[in-house]
């Protein structure tokens, strides 16, 4: 089943949320990495649990202190069954708000280590491509010959 569709508004209505000054960003992210572990998706898609009892492990496991908008999307999603997905809107949102600041992901695969000089003079010349700001990461692969192969969205160079 492709969840993105239900991910998606769920993420945009989060997004609607911290545009208006709400300050949920680390609560979600601390539920959704308790939801997105081995323990936190079995408990999630147990039916032996009610659950209110699922609600209250997943916010303890958390930390225990989340804000009320983040504990009722917790209930919301545990009673439609839909809880294993808060580590996908998780990073929907993640994305929605790195496009909003004008910020994108660029997953560089180099045969070798890149010293940190290079990776800024890297991260310059993509922002100047680009028009925004850049996210770097660098994945080694000793598959290739050499150079590097450089991923923005779905664009490669």
């Amino acid at each position: 089943m492709n969840t993105s569709r239900i991910s998606r508004r769920y993420a945009r209505a989060l997004f609607d949320l911290i545009q208006e000054g709400s300050d949920i960003r680390d609560d979600l992210s601390k539920v959704s990495q308790v939801a997105g572990s081995e323990a936190g998706v079995s408990l999630l898609c147990s039916h032996d649990y009610p659950d209110e009892m699922k609600c209250s492990t997943l916010v303890k496991a958390s930390g225990g202190d989340i804000s009320p908008e983040v504990q009722r999307l917790v209930e919301l999603l545990v009673e439609r069954n839909k809880a294993v997905l808060l580590p996908e809107i998780s990073a929907m949102l993640d994305a929605m708000i790195r496009q909003a600041e004008s910020e994108v992901e660029a997953e560089v695969t180099v045969a070798v280590k890149l010293d940190d000089k290079l990776q800024a003079k890297l991260v310059k010349r993509l922002s100047a491509f680009t028009g925004k700001k850049i996210r770097l990461s660098v994945l080694e692969d000793q598959s290739i010959m050499g150079g590097m192969i450089v991923s923005i969205g779905d664009r490669k160079i």
